[in-house]
């Protein structure tokens, strides 16, 4: 089945990315109005079609953020609630918006690079992977070999800031602060090996810039001290509760809502770009529960893979020769909370349009339904597992003609 991936407006109509997560094969689609589909209000910045009032509900609205500890970001969740119990809630896109997109045009590739890194930073290798891969002509193998070992690393310092803060929001503190020092370490490799915490500079056109390959030795020591504290933290029959039946989605939830990354493949579905990305040969992992703690369990397996992955490869300096490619062309990427799509329109060298969807925003969406009629303390439990951000959330209309 075909899931909404991506809208954007562009020439006065509704550009539609449709993906086939089985095959790869993705189809795009100027419509004149939206597509009958739960997400497709979501994926244009509109959700106000999410939050349905029960009739007769007494309830009360109130907002969550866009200021708010626990958030981490700028953005903001409506909720409907009667005291302890969330009756509806709706995420509120927009306060993170900041023209990245319209930056990146009428620049040469490397310059447009440069704007995208800084876009949503703990994900910037996901997104200038996408990008490369929409953007590049006869991209050379060895070059991809590395740019895919950097977005591995990329994975595991999410998934550590994912799990430290699901064991902080069960109050399990020495958990908490040791996956927060894993997250550092590998922040500080990003750092020796490109110069910069979140790979900054690292994926250049043709290209990938290593300053200090020696600085993937420590990942060995980080290797063995993740599997000790997972060890440790799944024998805690108090985060382990905190995390069961906890905003848990159905296998029918996720086509529902064309739900992507980590939230489908806790429900079973398996919808990972990785499985189609001819520089990768992966499957993916599932776990059926739906709930956080199978969004767990899914990222203690990936870490996994993800080490693997890296010890396969050999992180040094690559060029190659390589051109822009003209035309409107497709990039895709699988980072730590979902596939981030790129759609770039390169004439004569330089970017004229590009649309960016990155993960959250439809995944928000994904979070908003599981959490509906948990209770409030529940409710960073639920966020946590998805892994989500606003910034990468505001990244949707592209250069809008």
């Amino acid at each position: 089945m075909k899931a909404l991936s991506a809208i954007f407006k562009k020439g006065g109509k509704y550009l539609t990315v449709w993906l086939d997560y089985n095959t790869g094969k993705a189809e795009l689609e100027f419509r004149d109005s939206l597509p009958d589909r739960k997400i497709a209000p979501a994926l244009i910045g509109e959700t106000g079609a999410y939050m349905k009032i029960p009739p007769g509900t007494n309830a009360v609205p109130l907002t969550f953020g866009p200021a708010a500890g626990g958030l981490g970001q700028a953005g903001a969740f409506e909720i409907l609630t009667y005291g302890e119990r969330i009756v509806a809630i709706r995420p509120v896109y927009g306060y993170k918006r900041r023209g990245i997109e319209r930056a990146m045009l009428n620049r040469p590739i490397d310059e447009s690079l440069a704007v995208l890194e800084r876009a949503t930073g703990n994900f910037a290798m996901a997104y200038t992977y996408a990008f490369l891969k929409a953007v590049e002509e006869n991209p050379d193998e060895d070059v991809w070999e590395v740019r895919k070992a950097l977005l591995e690393l990329e994975r595991l310092y999410n998934h550590f800031n994912a799990i430290h803060k699901l064991a902080g929001a069960a109050s399990q503190k020495v958990a908490t602060m040791h996956f927060h020092a894993l997250e550092e370490d590998v922040l500080r490799i990003f750092s020796r090996l490109t110069g910069h915490r979140y790979g900054f500079g690292a994926n250049r056109p043709g290209e990938v810039r290593i300053l200090e390959p020696k600085a993937m030795e420590r990942l060995r020591g980080i290797k063995e001290e993740f599997r000790s504290l997972t060890d440790e933290l799944l024998e805690s029959k108090i985060f382990i509760d905190r995390l069961h039946t906890t905003c848990r989605l159905t296998r029918e939830d996720i086509m529902e809502l064309d739900a992507v990354g980590i939230a489908a493949r806790g429900s079973s579905v398996e919808r990972d770009v990785r499985t189609f990305d001819r520089f990768y040969s992966y499957k993916p992992v599932t776990c059926k529960d739906g709930d956080a703690l199978a969004r767990l369990m899914v990222r203690i397996e990936e870490v996994e893979k993800s080490f693997e992955i890296i010890e396969g490869s050999e992180v040094r300096s690559v060029r190659s020769d390589s051109s822009p490619k003209d035309g409107l062309n497709l990039g895709l990427a699988e980072a730590s909370h979902g596939d981030v799509l790129v759609l770039a329109e390169l004439e004569g060298g330089k970017l004229r349009w590009i649309g960016l969807r990155g993960a959250s925003r439809i995944n928000y969406v994904a979070f908003a339904k599981g959490i509906t009629g948990n209770i409030f303390t529940d409710f960073p439990f639920g966020l946590e597992s998805f892994g989500l951000n606003f910034a990468d959330a505001d990244l949707w209309q592209g250069g809008e003609d």
